[in-house]
């Protein structure tokens, strides 16, 4: 699907408009520690939510998800993208409804945090011959 143009916060908000109804989850494909343990406990929390995030250690966030009824919730206005800000501000525009929080996890935003990632990755990938 597209992105179409806008900030981060346009391009998430139009794609939860987009799919169809029912809670819908985000996921940042810069996240190498990310499995379907992570997503699966990311939709159980939703079910209790009406916002789940997964916080990332730069104050960020690798994932959110939506419960989208009884109606969309729009709060990715006034967000400092790119900064430590960021999930903080999401939040602020989501006060009084309730949010669930997933693991922290890091995400790959710099060569610095690549290269902190990168003995992770190597850990997580199988070796072709199987050993």
């Amino acid at each position: 699907m597209p992105q179409g143009s806008g900030d981060l916060g346009t391009r998430m908000q139009r794609l939860f408009q987009a799919l169809p109804p029912g809670p819908a989850i985000i996921v940042g494909s810069d996240i190498p520690a990310i499995g379907p343990r992570e997503i699966a406990n990311a939709f159980r929390l939703l079910g209790n939510a009406d916002a789940v995030f997964g916080p990332a250690a730069d104050g960020g966030y690798w994932l959110v998800g939506l419960r989208r009824s009884p109606q969309l919730l729009a709060p990715f206005a006034r967000v400092r993208w790119s900064s430590p800000h960021a999930l903080a501000n999401t939040l602020a525009n989501l006060e009084g409804r309730r949010v669930a929080f997933a693991a922290m996890l890091s995400d790959v935003d710099s060569e610095h945090a690549y290269r902190q990632l990168r003995g992770q990755w190597q850990r997580l990938i199988p070796s072709r011959s199987g050993r």
